[in-house]
């Protein structure tokens, strides 16, 4: 069980601008908090932090986790206000509904103020966040239903409407100024013009749609152009930023706010400003929604730092004082939790120290909760329920990556290869057992995946050759390399060729970005042998299509065109003196474990993969 304060080591971490700040502000050492993040790390089995260019920021995982956390921690809190709140207070219910794509920083900052600020003075609201645009965490709407006896409010967050009529029914909280957003060193005396950064390289994340409209007009009106939209969530800004070096993103100030990853950045204002309004409507206005859009109308404008999470209430505690408050007897909890009935005793009346008041009546024949109790009971089902949404694989924000692979693989002569083939059926077969999971595959060299791994583009890549220090997982499949050659031109006997004799022929290879080159190169280095290509071609389709063109040879793994050498067009050689084979592995970042969708995907890889040599021996 991850427990609260890990989350909430989490959630300040991600809001600070360093591990250090966040260290400092939570009142322990900065070993502590890394290594609190590692052991979470290992059991959500995401990745949550990448390092790049000596700058560490938040993955997309940890974007979901923070939004599955933040309302936990939220309801731990007002659970502690509520039962120390006045005898005769009602329990009402604020939903707050943000219509807008959830960051780290920026709007989910000053909301989190604006909850905080409200429960000191109004500790019988319960504030609900509820990120509409995000559908990837279930919203536990009914369980405040279940309180009965409070009322409900809803306010709704969204873009402003620029028609009069809608104008009047909304609350504006912010005019939100569009920047120019760059990383510039420390201590830059003098940050670029506007107009030098319009002129240069822009581009634009996946914002909703009106926001991208609104920028194409503003685009149009002062012609710029050459601006780039991009596939990527707004709260990836930071490796957006890393991909783009040379580019400055055009977004809403709100997004650049400072937090982990986004030291150094710089926003500077268009000479033509651009701004978009955040309204704040209720359904049904009254002093408490007014309240509430004043507290978050001032923190929107606030550069407060965020505060140190400190939940004082653990998780293990609200499942203990759950099973005793339906079972209303400690032996009968403490058999259903698994633990001694001290051990779960003592953490009941470690609740009632921390919540100020006893929470039970022990009596004879068993529990009886008090009002104190009645009270708790409340929050503490919202909280367990919430945490097992959080944590289980179909809904939990932590679960996130674990329902999406980003797999990287080498580039394919055509559809038809051994390969491409395997992979496909490794993924349809993982895809049958996960129904959910979303794939996304990418295809690039053997250097450049290895990059995008290190980098946290795929999260795992299947690859010739590896980096010594990244994580591997051989996937059992090694096939000798042959020089391909077309039929019409006989170049070669028909047999063996060795890699001397290979390289008195005319060569059109791969660059040295492919893994296969690379192992040509250091065999070839290894015996004392030069090879001098004839062309260099990274384009492997095109590399094959002209061999019926011109006299030369390339070198491929007979598999790969196993079907135009079945028809008589290629002929395969396999090389000698010395024997080349080209080994699969599976590499992934040493910052994080595999998924258990991950983890089947391999193993299905190593089964559709182990047939190979036999393959490739009747191909010759």
């Amino acid at each position: 069980m991850v427990e609260l304060r890990t989350l909430a080591y989490f959630v300040t971490a991600c809001r600070s601008g360093s591990f250090t700040q966040a260290a400092a502000d939570l009142g322990i050492a900065v070993s502590t908090l890394s290594t609190t993040m590692k052991a979470l790390e290992r059991e959500v089995g995401l990745s949550l932090f990448r390092r790049i260019n000596n700058n560490l920021y938040p993955t997309d995982s940890a974007r979901a986790l923070i939004r599955g956390a933040d309302p936990l921690l939220m309801a731990e809190l007002f659970a502690r206000r509520w039962v120390a709140a006045p005898a005769k207070a009602t329990l009402r219910r604020l939903t707050v509904e943000t219509g807008l794509s959830f960051t780290i920083g920026g709007l989910s900052k000053a909301l989190r103020h604006a909850v905080d600020r409200m429960g000191v003075e109004r500790p019988d609201v319960f504030v609900d966040p509820l990120w509409a645009d995000e559908k990837d965490i279930p919203h536990l709407g009914g369980m405040a239903e279940e309180w009965g006896d409070g009322k409900s409010s809803r306010i709704t967050l969204a873009l402003g409407d620029e028609s009069p009529r809608a104008s009047k029914r909304a609350t504006t909280l912010l005019s939100d100024r569009w920047v120019f957003a760059c990383r510039m060193p420390a201590g830059t005396p003098h940050y670029p013009k506007a107009a030098d950064l319009a002129a240069g390289r822009l581009v634009v994340p996946l914002l909703s749609p009106p926001l991208i409209e609104q920028a194409e007009r503003y685009f149009s009106q002062h012609r710029i152009s050459g601006v780039r939209y991009l596939g990527d969530h707004p709260g990836d800004l930071p490796r957006i930023m890393d991909d783009y070096p040379d580019a400055a993103l055009f977004v809403p100030e709100t997004l650049v706010s400072p937090r982990l990853g986004l030291l150094n950045v710089v926003a500077v204002v268009p000479e033509k400003p651009l701004t978009t309004k955040i309204v704040a409507r209720a359904a049904e206005p009254d002093a408490v929604t007014a309240l509430f859009v004043r507290h978050l109308q001032r923190a929107l404008t606030e550069t407060k730092p965020s505060r140190a999470e400190r939940p004082v209430v653990s998780l293990r505690q609200i499942r203990y004082f759950n099973l005793v408050q339906r079972l209303r007897r400690v032996s009968a909890a403490a058999r259903g939790a698994n633990i001694s009935q001290p051990a779960l005793s003592e953490q009941i009346h470690k609740l009632e120290v921390s919540l100020g008041g006893a929470l039970f009546e022990r009596h004879g024949d068993g529990m009886i909760p008090t009002d104190k109790g009645e009270r708790f009971d409340r929050i503490a089902r919202l909280i367990e329920a919430r945490y097992r949404q959080l944590s289980t694989g179909d809904a939990g924000a932590a679960a996130a990556q674990s329902r999406r692979i980003a797999l990287g693989i080498l580039p394919s002569v055509n559809q038809h290869g051994f390969l491409v083939n395997r992979i496909t059926e490794a993924m349809l077969d993982v895809q049958a057992r996960h129904p959910a999971l979303k794939l996304v595959i990418r295809e690039a060299p053997n250097g450049t995946l290895q990059d995008w791994v290190i980098r946290g583009l795929v999260g795992v890549a299947i690859v010739e050759t590896v980096l010594p220090q990244m994580p591997r997982l051989p996937l059992g499949s090694s096939e000798r390399l042959a020089a391909i050659v077309h039929t019409r031109h006989s170049m070669l006997p028909p047999g063996p060729v060795t890699l001397a004799d290979l390289a008195r022929l005319q060569l059109a290879l791969p660059t040295n970005r492919f893994g296969l080159r690379q192992l040509l190169d250091g065999a070839a280095e290894q015996h004392d042998i030069r090879l001098r290509p004839y062309m260099e071609i990274d384009a492997l389709p095109m590399a094959v299509a002209i061999l019926a063109r011109l006299p030369v040879c390339t070198v491929l793994p007979a598999s790969a065109v196993e079907r135009e050498i079945a028809a008589g067009d290629l002929a395969a050689h396999p090389i000698i003196e010395p024997t080349i084979s080209r080994r699969l592995f599976v590499i992934y970042s040493g910052e994080r474990t595999l998924s258990e969708s991950e983890r089947g995907l391999v193993n299905s890889l190593r089964r559709k993969l182990s047939e190979p040599a036999k393959r490739a021996d009747a191909l010759f």
